[in-house]
């Protein structure tokens, strides 16, 4: 029966509960959290498992339904169409091709989304992005999207700061316009989680550093793994003090001389934008950024469409 503990476990599964933080249950039955806090609390209904006597349990949602990613896959982020830098998607898509990978993974920020954002409301009347509506955005969405499909047998994205416009009630109402108006082109996976994991790899849209490097080694270090971080626009791999994990800025995919912000308004301190993107092939982290890859060496015998140069 759903939501109960199976009675060939039971007796074992109470055991565990008085020593077993929720954890390692997870771990030893192969169940989610949501399902082992099931467990316990209709164990809890019957009087077969107590905590505390007279406390009531809450019952409360757990949040674990976040994506995983399985096998090579990879990792592009911050295209913010339809600002969107074409040479680093075809890039990225000639890796895959000639690698074979056929899952991407895209780390936040697919639209700009300015219709609805701070810097669109700031700069009307001077900046191109007041006039590009909502409509306007999910519809070059799709269209990026089925090019990309084009390519790829399956597509995730996870939210970024783009697709987290306002109240909360604003986000749902936004993803799920997403999900109408993209559901029809292909195997595509929207989550509402900032992050995901990929195998070893938990990758991730995060809060801003303007130090490269700087938040994904604090990530890594406090989720304990090795992370990629997307929404600083760096590009960078660095190491945790400890030596263990790998920390990774995602680079970006949109071309900063259209955005307002980075240049009319750019007198800021933070750093210049570096435009790329990431491979994970059998477990291994490879990079590429734009401007400081040999492509001659890495494409060789590619075309940028994709296909093999054919032999003389």
């Amino acid at each position: 029966m759903a939501g109960r503990c199976p009675k060939e476990v039971e007796e074992e599964f109470i055991a565990d509960c008085r020593v077993l933080p929720v954890t390692d249950l997870c771990d030893k039955y192969g169940k989610a959290r949501s399902t082992i806090a099931e467990w316990r609390l209709s164990l809890y209904n019957d009087r077969k498992l107590f905590w505390y006597p007279g406390i009531r349990v809450g019952g409360c949602q757990a949040y674990d339904e976040y994506m995983e990613i399985e096998g090579d896959v990879m990792v592009i982020s911050d295209l913010e169409i339809p600002y969107h830098d074409i040479v680093t998607l075809g890039y990225a898509v000639a890796v895959a091709k000639k690698f074979g990978v056929k899952k991407l993974l895209i780390g936040g920020d697919l639209l700009a989304n300015d219709a609805i954002g701070y810097h669109a409301m700031r700069s009307d009347g001077t900046d191109a992005s007041t006039s590009f509506s909502l409509a306007d955005s999910l519809d070059a969405g799709k269209g990026v999207l089925q090019d990309l499909f084009e390519h790829f047998d399956w597509i995730g994205l996870i939210k970024g700061n783009h697709e987290q416009r306002g109240t909360r009630i604003r986000e749902l109402g936004f993803f799920e316009m997403m999900q109408n108006a993209w559901e029809d082109i292909g195997d595509l996976e929207i989550s509402y989680y900032k992050w995901c994991r990929a195998g070893q790899y938990r990758i991730e849209h995060p809060t801003y550093r303007k130090v490269p490097g700087s938040i994904a080694r604090e990530r890594a270090e406090i989720e304990d793994c090795s992370v990629l971080c997307a929404h600083t626009h760096g590009f960078s791999l660095s190491f945790t003090k400890n030596g263990k994990y790998q920390a990774v800025d995602l680079g970006h995919c949109t071309l900063p001389e259209t955005r307002y912000y980075k240049t009319v308004d750019g007198t800021g301190p933070h750093p210049q934008w570096v435009a790329g993107f990431w491979m994970i092939r059998n477990g291994f982290l490879y990079g590429f950024p734009t401007e400081f890859t040999d492509w001659g060496f890495w494409l060789k015998e590619m075309r940028l469409d994709g296909g093999k140069k054919k032999g003389r």
